[in-house]
This record gives structure tokens, C-alpha cells and sequence, in this order.
């Protein structure tokens, strides 16, 4: 208001000096105002018979209508730019066909304070050891993992712990996800909040300062969780992210677990899904994905609950969703349908599991939350998981990453003409980098060892060899009921056919 007053009292000056030069008696011309009989003559005016009240009055009003015009124009920019609008960005990527991208998906990145540990050396935290691997598979242009957990939750690295010791990561691990190509961190769970606000707020700024966009969270006004587009090689990509919970855990959510993480009853989580993909393709996202957190480390199978969810998602307009939480692959669908005359897909991941996590080991109930008394379904979980353990503490330890290319046809729509998968497998103690005396921790791309020979150095024993080759099979069973949309990416493997009849989720 200070500026546009300055504004108004500028240009009323210039007009009240044009109303002097119009005045009819000019006082200047004769300052005594008396006949003297050798009066000066009168000044020559630009413009005879205009009245300077009125001209006055006729400039100030043209002033106002200007500044008003301005301010409105102004007022409006502002509006178009600002949090309501889904923003569009447009991540670095190399050069193809305009309409034609890859957009790849890994499982959830939970490292354990044993992983920490065994990444520390020479006095900092360096995990591209354990995970330098993972860079032949996260390939995408776009490309989306999960993170459960915070990262520089107290700023300068302090109180750093694993997820069963504080959630709280180094920046390290940060620093080597981007530099394996991620682009998007899927964040909306249980352990955003892990701890507090600020503890969200320093691992958002942490994300972005290495060219991480987020999913699912925002440290920004509450209720506008950042649902975004992203322009990929021409095409406007939606993103969408959810954390699904029970409709009574989410009554007792607080206003910032509301606000700031994309929290969703589980009976409302189809219709919310289907309001932001109506937002998103509002706005001009032409593929969208979806992420989803559901299910818990105890889920071990597809849910009817689930089934119905993705169809309604899908429906609605999705070409892709994700699910995320439990700590292991879960099955895979095409979900058809009909959008008026056309023929539509949505390709469905239940579960992709942990691309780099160590989730099975005796410390996993303290994770799990399962203290006090227990429910019937966690005692179940529980007693599935012991046994697990007792049967092979190396059975569990898999999951996978799946890349979708995608294209524009010939009538503008945009849509998944192949999608590919890599089995994922974390071998431990794997003997690779003895600078310390921790285990250690190495996600790996299955199809690059299973048909070898001889046992891969990487492996220190026969039975590590054995449950890499057992997860391979496991997950490559999953795609068998995608009638070859979803085909292995072996990876330059030997080329020599593995037999996968016999996996078992």
C-alpha cells in the first residue's frame, strides 16, 4: 500500500503541475496581481480553455485506473505461481524421441544400524560398497525408491542411527542416491515423523540439496503435500504418494502427521487417490504413478483390500502403481479396462520389498513395534518371521526393481509399451571391503550371478550363492501372469535359460 501511495502521489504531482501549465490566470505572470500599466505579458499556453480543476481531476482518475490495472495483473501472476498449482519440473535426462522415456521403481531403502555400521570407514559413512551395484538397475529417466526413515534429522550428522536405532541417517546415503540416479525419494510412512517435524523438515532440505525431489511429505503449508508433474522428455508426468492407515490410528494422528505427510484413512484412500489423479490430469500430467504404503512388515500376501483399491485407482486413470511396506515382493497385475471406446492398462506392484535393508534379524520385533500386548495378527506376523529366521537368515533379504518405457502413439496418448524387472538379493557378509570388522552389506542385481558356473567371489559361501538363486526364482514368478508385458532384464547375464517354475512367493 506504501508503494502504490508513493505511486499515486508521483503522478499526481506531474498532474497538478499540467494544471498549472493549463491555468487561465496565470499568477505567475503577474505576482502582485495589480494593474500597473506595465504588466509582463502573460505566459504562452499549450493548450487555451482547459480547466485545471478538471484536468487535475481527469489525470488522477487515469492514475488509479493504471495502478488498479497493474495491481490486479499482479495479484494474479501471483496466484498462478503459487502453492495451489501443481508445479512442473523437468529432472535432467538424456536425449530421445520427444514423447518416449523410461521411468524405473526400487523398493524401500531402510538400512539398520548394522548397515550403518558396516558403512562407516575411515571415520565417515560411505555406502557405495553395499549399493554401487544398484546403479545398473536404477536406470530411469525418472526414477522413484522408497525411504523409511530421516536422514540429518538433527543437522551436522548427529544422532545418527539405524532403523531399529533411531531412524535417523547420515546425508551419506543421501549423497549416494542421487548418485546412483534416483530422482524422486517416496517418503509417506510411519517413520517420516520418526523424529518430529523438524527431524522431517532438515530431511526434506537434505533430499533437495542433492537434487532429491520428495513424494508423499512436504515441510510446506499443511494439506498441501507436494502431488507434483514432472516434465519428462515432453511428457507431464504425475506423481502422486500415500500412506495408508487404519481409520483409527488416523483419528489420532496430530495435526502435523495430517498436514505434512500424505496420511490416508483406509477406507478413503481409493476416493482420495481418485481426487488427485482428477487434479493431476487437470492440470496436464498425461501418465501418472501412484505410490502407496500399505500393507506392514507382516503382510506376506496380496489383500482383497488391495485388489479393490488398485482397480478403483486404476480406473480413475493411473498407469502405474506402487506399493511399498512390506519388506518383501509382493505380486504383479495388469489391470484392463475401457475409457470410452479405448482399451487401457494400468500396470500394479503390491510390493517391490527393500532394495537396501536388512530386515531379518533378531532384532526385528523391536522394529515391528511389537511390545506389551499383542494383537492375534501380530503374534502371527511375529511366530512367521521367527521361523523364517530359524529356517534361513538369508531367505528373506530380497526384492526387486521394476522400469517401465513409456511412449506417445500416433493418437497423442502416452502409455507403458514394455515394462522390465531386476530381483534384487542383499547379500551379508559378503567379505567385499575389509576396512572394518562389521558385517557386511551388499544389494545385488540377481540376474548377473544366478546362471554362473562357478559361486561369484562376491558370495562367501554356497548357501549365500543358493538364496540369491532361491530369490531369483521366487520373484521372477511374480511377472509370469503379466502375459510378457513384464520381461527380465538379465543384465549382459550369461544368457543361459533359468528355470523359474518352481519359485515360490
Amino acid at each position: 500500500m506504501k508503494i502504490i501511495s508513493k505511486i499515486l502521489g508521483f503522478f499526481a504531482g506531474i498532474a497538478v503541475s499540467f494544471g498549472k501549465i493549463f491555468n487561465k490566470d496565470d499568477v505567475s505572470a503577474n505576482p502582485a496581481g495589480r494593474g500597473t500599466g506595465n504588466e509582463a505579458r502573460p505566459r504562452k499556453r499549450l493548450v487555451d480553455g482547459v480547466d485545471a480543476d478538471r484536468f487535475t481531476k481527469l489525470c488522477a482518475i487515469l492514475v488509479i485506473g493504471f495502478v488498479s490495472v497493474l495491481g490486479a495483473l499482479l495479484i494474479a501472476a501471483s496466484l498462478r505461481s503459487g502453492s495451489h498449482q501443481i508445479p512442473v519440473e523437468e529432472p535432467e535426462q538424456e536425449s530421445k524421441p520427444s514423447g518416449t522415456f523410461t521411468m524405473t521403481f526400487g523398493g524401500n531403502v531402510m538400512p539398520t544400524q548394522d548397515m550403518l555400521d558396516s558403512a562407516f570407514v575411515d571415520n565417515q559413512y560411505n555406502f557405495r560398497n553395499g549399493m554401487s551395484e544398484l546403479a545398473e538397475v536404477l536406470t530411469g529417466d525418472l526414477t522413484v525408491v522408497g525411504l523409511c526413515g530421516q536422514v540429518n534429522a538433527y543437522g551436522d550428522n548427529q544422532q545418527l542411527g539405524g532403523l531399529d536405532a533411531g531412524k535417523n541417517y547420515p546425508t551419506a546415503l543421501a549423497t549416494s542416491l542421487s548418485e546412483l540416479g534416483v530422482n524422486y525419494i517416496f517418503g509417506a510412512n510411519q517413520h517420516a515423523l520418526a523424529n518430529g517435524y523438524e527431524g522431517m523438515c532438515s530431511t526434506i532440505s537434505s533430499l533437495h540439496a542433492r537434487s532429491l525431489g520428495v513424494i508423499g511429505m512436504t515441510d510446506g503449508e499443511p494439506d498441501k503435500l507436494n502431488t507434483r508433474i514432472v516434465k519428462v522428455n515432453g511428457v507431464n508426468v504425475g506423481l502422486a504418494g500415500f500412506n495408508c492407515i487404519e481409520g483409527g490410528d488416523y483419528a489420532k494422528l496430530t495435526a502435523e502427521q495430517k498436514g505434512h505427510i500424505a496420511n490416508v484413512p483406509k477406507d478413503a484412500l481409493a476416493e482420495r487417490a481418485v481426487t488427485d489423479i482428477a487434479k493431476l490430469k487437470k492440470n496436464g500430467a498425461e501418465f501418472i504413478a501412484v505410490c502407496i504404503n500399505w500393507g506392514g512388515l507382516g503382510s506376506f500376501v496380496v489383500t482383497d483390500f488391495m485388489k479393490e483399491t488398485a482397480k478403483k485407482i486404476a480406473e480413475s486413470g493411473a498407469d502405474v502403481i506402487v506399493g511399498y511396506g512390506p519388506c518383501m515382493t509382493l505380486g504383479t497385475e495388469i489391470i484392463s479396462y475401457k475409457n470410452g471406446d479405448a482399451e487401457k492398462e494400468c500396470f500394479v506392484f503390491y510390493s517391490l520389498g527393500c532394495i537396501y535393508g536388512n530386515n531379518v534379524y533378531p532384532g526385528m520385533p523391536n522394529i515391528m513395534n511389537l511390545k506389551g500386548v499383542l494383537t492375534d495378527a501380530q503374534r502371527k506376523a511375529l511366530e512367521n518371521e521367527k521361523k523364517l529366521i530359524a529356517k534361513s537368515k538369508i531367505t528373506m533379504p530380497r526384492s526387486m526393481t521394476v522400469t517401465l518405457s513409456v511412449s506417445r502413439g500416433s493418437d497423442g496418448t502416452v502409455s507403458v509399451t514394455q515394462g522390465s524387472y531386476n530381483p534384487i538379493f542383499l547379500i551379508r557378509n559378503s567379505g567385499q571391503g575389509e576396512e572394518n570388522a562389521h558385517m557386511k552389506y551388499m544389494s545385488v542385481p540377481c540376474a548377473k550371478y544366478v546362471s554362473a558356473e562357478e559361486r561369484p567371489a562376491l558370495f562367501t559361501d554356497d548357501k549365500q550363492w543358493e538364496a540369491c538363486q532361491a530369490a531369483f526364482k521366487a520373484i521372477s514368478a511374480i511377472a509370469e501372469n503379466t502375459n510378457g508385458r513384464l520381461v527380465l532384464n538379465d543384465l549382459g547375464s550369461s544368457g543361459e535359460e533359468t528355470d523359474v517354475s518352481d519359485g515360490k512367493i
